[in-house]
């Protein structure tokens, strides 16, 4: 048989190269002509010649992580800048917040659960402000920096006021002195507590004034309130830096007293009615109330005042001599009751021992007609008289000396003294007094010797003068005394 022969050799090599192709191509054949399945394990040689084909490639880094954006946001309340952060991821910030006010920087906080707390300065001008903060993050490359900013308005300080008046009750009728002050707080250390004050009963206005630039005012007050307590209310309208502010004073209001001026017939004689008055005074309304007058033990009036204040009573045919007035006021709401006393003395008429001196005097008499005592002090002479007629006088004096002279002028008789004793010069007696200017008296005295400023007179003029001259009559001295 003819063709070509194949060593067994060769046949196992043309044998693998089918093999090695039959991967490549389709399906694998075995020994004994049947096809394999792809998934059939391969033959080491051609395992090794696979893994040749199918080498790995060389693999990329990860990607570096982003930082989480920060945000921060500012609250100003009160006194206080709040910085609060947060981040997007919910990654924790940490770090520091700096805060400034207007563009001056106030301070740094460190951040602590998310916030970061500043005060703000005192003192800030009242008004519109500008707030900007800057976060700085402990790691930019977990959490990146922020910042912001926001407005505010500083408002006024709030003030308070307070009123006193130094004691515990005023009396009716009194001055009232309010001191009142100011104080805020809140406001910038000098700052200017310049304002309106008001005092008001209800809605009446007592009193006025400004407070200084340290809030301070007094206000002074007639207290025309009822007896009891009062509660007022003291107002301040505020100033540039502080606010308006109110408060209230509870004031205890006590009666106050009156005077008792007691008056009668002039020049009652002996045998003649004497008309009794009484003047109840009282400020700053007229008394009101009932009024007593006994006239030597006998009750001669009782009942109340007039709208002037005053009530009287007659004493039917006084006899000669010394008579005794006494005087009860029983009060009202706002004065005390009060008691007086005062000597009616019925005599006759003065014969006067001098009518040709009056006579004399009389036709160019330079003393007015107002008063019921006159002076001479450049002649050395006084007298009495009544509606400018001279009714006693005129009679030598003598006057102050150099150092002491007796001033001039127009007075009033103010009290009379009958056994005065000189509170100046050793007790020195004033038999007589009658005083009309401080310490300046019409009294008996040398009439030789200068005085220390009192009119002296002889005995019997002392006793003339003392006994027609009553309290509230006026006196005139003119003139210079020729030594």
């Amino acid at each position: 048989m003819t063709g070509t022969r194949w060593s067994k050799a060769a046949t196992g090599l043309i044998a693998g190269a089918l093999s090695l192709a039959l991967v490549a191509c389709g399906p694998a054949v075995d020994g004994s002509g049947t096809l394999q399945s792809l998934a059939t394990p391969i033959p080491n040689a051609v395992q090794t010649s696979s893994s040749a084909v199918h080498a790995p490639s060389s693999v990329a880094p990860p990607p570096a992580p982003v930082a989480a954006t920060a945000a921060l946001a500012l609250i100003v309340s009160g006194t206080t800048v709040l910085a609060q952060l947060s981040t997007s991821t919910g990654v924790p910030t940490s770090g520091a917040v700096t805060v400034a006010v207007d563009g001056t920087a106030i301070g740094t906080a460190t951040v602590t659960g998310g916030e970061a707390s500043i005060a703000l300065p005192a003192g800030l001008p009242v008004g519109a402000h500008t707030v900007t903060a800057q976060f700085v993050s402990d790691n930019a490359a977990l959490v990146s920096d922020a910042a912001a900013s926001t407005g505010f308005s500083a408002a006024k300080a709030a003030s308070s006021i307070t009123a006193s008046v130094g004691k515990d009750t005023i009396r009716y009728g009194d001055q009232a002195s309010f001191d009142v002050a100011v104080q805020a707080p809140g406001a910038p250390a000098g700052a200017d507590l310049t304002g309106h004050v008001t005092l008001l009963d209800g809605a009446e206005v007592l009193a006025e004034a400004d407070t200084d630039p340290a809030g301070q005012a007094t206000l002074s007050v007639l207290n025309r309130a009822d007896p009891g307590t009062r509660t007022y209310t003291v107002n301040y309208t505020g100033g540039a830096a502080v606010e308006a502010s109110s408060s209230q004073l509870s004031v205890q209001t006590t009666r106050t007293n009156v005077d008792l001026a007691v008056s009668w017939t002039k020049d009652v004689q002996p045998g003649a009615d004497a008309v009794v008055t009484v003047d109840v005074i009282g400020t700053p309304d007229t008394p009101t109330g009932s009024v007593t007058i006994s006239f030597d033990g006998t009750q001669i009036s009782n009942g109340p005042v007039d709208g002037n204040g005053k009530v009287s009573g007659t004493a039917i045919a006084v006899p000669a001599g010394d008579h005794q007035i006494q005087v009860s006021y029983a009060g009202d709401a706002r004065f005390e009751s009060s008691t007086a006393s005062a000597t009616l003395t019925a005599a006759a008429p003065v014969v006067n021992p001098n009518a040709a001196g009056a006579a004399a005097t009389q036709s160019g008499n330079p003393c007015p007609a107002a008063a019921s005592a006159c002076v001479d002090l450049a002649n050395e002479q006084a007298w009495l008289q009544s509606a400018g007629q001279i009714t006693y006088g005129p009679v030598s004096i003598t006057s102050g000396a150099a150092g002491s002279r007796t001033r001039t002028g127009m007075f009033s008789v103010f009290w009379r003294d009958k056994n005065h004793k000189s509170s100046l010069f050793n007790s020195a007696p004033m038999p007589n007094s009658v005083f009309f200017d401080n310490d300046i008296a019409f009294h008996q005295g040398s009439l030789s010797n200068q005085s220390n400023g009192c009119i002296h007179l002889s005995r019997d003029a002392a006793e003339t003068f003392f006994d027609t001259l009553s309290v509230g009559d006026a006196v005139y001295v003119w003139g210079a005394a020729p030594y």
